[in-house]
């Protein structure tokens, strides 16, 4: 049964309609004589349908259905069935929110059946924008709730949808970002590479997949892998895109640590195996030499030659067991103040004042990178002679992260800041020096020594951006080292 309000103050019309449409059946007229009656009953009873003249005592129609729509909530079918209407008025009435405007005519009571079939028309017509909503309310929610990253923009950028998972991505709110052009959220050197992939779209092949490089809100770059629509209409470019995505960032960056890591590993092996074969040879020519040599002779002094190339051969081989380990296994996330707790507790500290911050950072880097800081604080004590006071310290600038490890020791001298690095410049430590630059390397960490000759060593490590943060998760909490259970 279809409930119609009916607002006329001309009481036998409104008489002659109840009585017509009570005969066709399925419809419940109740007639109301004022829209401020009208008003006042629709507060507590819902209507199917409301026709209404416009000219009415007190309030006319169009304020009438001006206040009605003033409710967002209110999508009631609204007739106009009236004696008389100019253009303008009847442009306004549809403008407002009405649904249909029909006139009276001279003979209001003939033009009854043409009302009941737009009455039927336009409950036909709202119930289904009420499903064509519900549907959207669905599909929304779907789209809305799920992990993925969604959002859909023009051929020229302009994002036009996002949901709530790429708002959150992106921090920030849907209101910012629809309207907003995908060019800035893509990092500049992708952006040709972008578009090329989108342009390589057809009605034939619509969709691909393909990693994109973007930017957070802090500048920090990212990786998600997106598959892209292509949506046409009745053209024959695309009218729009469709994107659904995830992030990628943590397995593109051990991506390109595993690739370093194995260049690294390969380079290794062949200059490591072209050292042993050296000490190898010295090793037998001092063992010849001590064989052809008279008793007494320089027969100790070859042997100890030789003995120490042996040595050199054994902390070779132990290198490179260490060497190897170096992106053997997935970077991670991991707390610095773990990390440094792990270091030194390995190293005899006494008479040493080692201080660091204990706050929440973490960084991204080989499992290895404990032992950065262990060769740092052990190359203090072997070299640094008159050591006391080791500080650990880091802070945020505009190109990331920089770790500054720094201790109050003699120092390095100024012709061999770089040398120290290098794998064949080494006291004893030279290896230990090299080691920490190659595990830092596998997560693009930069390390450089900046300390004044004779007021100690200064280390700086540069962590790009998106490579640490001020973690709280429970990922970087690892158990404390110094405490017992």
């Amino acid at each position: 049964m279809i409930s119609l309000l009916h607002v006329d103050s001309d009481m036998a019309l409104q008489a002659a309609l109840k009585e017509y449409l009570d005969s066709c059946g399925g419809i419940s007229v109740v007639p109301i004589n004022s829209a401020p009656e009208a008003i006042d009953l629709l507060r507590t009873t819902w209507f199917d349908i409301i026709v209404s003249e416009y000219r009415l005592p007190a309030t006319d129609g169009q304020t009438f259905l001006e206040v009605l729509r003033r409710n967002e909530k209110n999508r009631t079918p609204f007739i106009f069935f009236a004696k008389k209407a100019d253009h303008k008025a009847v442009i306004n009435a549809l403008n407002t929110g009405a649904t249909f405007y029909v006139l009276k005519g001279r003979e209001p009571k003939k033009e009854f059946m043409v009302l009941k079939h737009f009455i039927y028309q336009a409950i036909q017509q709202r119930r289904l924008e009420d499903d064509l909503r519900e549907r959207e309310k669905q599909y929304r929610s779907v789209v809305e709730d799920q992990s993925e990253f969604i959002f859909r923009f023009l051929p020229d950028g302009t994002i036009v949808f996002a949901n709530d998972a790429y708002c959150t991505y992106f921090d920030k709110p849907h209101d910012v970002i629809v309207g907003r052009n995908i060019l800035e959220s893509i990092s500049p050197d992708h952006r040709e590479a972008f578009f090329s992939q989108l342009r390589s779209l057809t009605r034939e092949n619509p969709v691909r997949t393909f990693d994109s490089r973007m930017l957070s809100s802090d500048g920090t770059t990212l990786w998600q892998q997106w598959s892209y629509r292509a949506l046409f209409s009745d053209q024959s470019q695309p009218t729009e895109y469709q994107a659904v995505g995830r992030d990628i960032t943590a397995q593109k960056n051990t991506e390109f640590a595993l690739v370093e890591a194995h260049r690294n590993l390969g380079v290794m092996n062949t200059i490591t195996r072209h050292d042993v074969l050296n000490q190898l040879t010295a090793v037998f020519s001092y063992l010849e030499l001590a064989r052809q040599s008279p008793t007494g002779g320089k027969v100790d002094e070859y042997l100890d030659k030789a003995c120490h190339a042996a040595e050199t051969i054994r902390g070779q081989i132990i290198f490179t067991k260490e060497y190897q380990e170096i992106g053997s296994n997935a970077a991670q996330w991991q707390s610095m103040d773990v990390l440094v707790k792990k270091a030194i507790s390995g190293v005899d500290l006494s008479g040493i004042r080692i201080d660091y911050p204990r706050d929440n950072l973490g960084i991204f880097a080989d499992p290895l990178v404990e032992k950065v800081f262990y060769n740092l604080v052990e190359n203090s004590l072997r070299h640094g002679k008159t050591v006391s006071e080791i500080r650990i310290s880091w802070c945020e600038g505009a190109d990331g992260l920089v770790i500054v490890y720094e201790d109050n020791g003699v120092g390095v001298p100024d012709g061999v800041k770089e040398k120290i690095f290098r794998r064949e410049y080494f006291q004893n430590t030279g290896l230990g020096l090299y080691l920490i630059r190659e595990i830092l390397a596998i997560t693009g960490i930069r390390i450089r020594e900046c300390g004044i000759p004779g007021k100690g060593a200064r280390f700086e490590m540069d962590v790009p951006p998106g490579n640490y943060g001020f973690k709280t998760d429970e990922d970087l909490s690892e158990p404390d080292p110094e405490k017992k259970e």
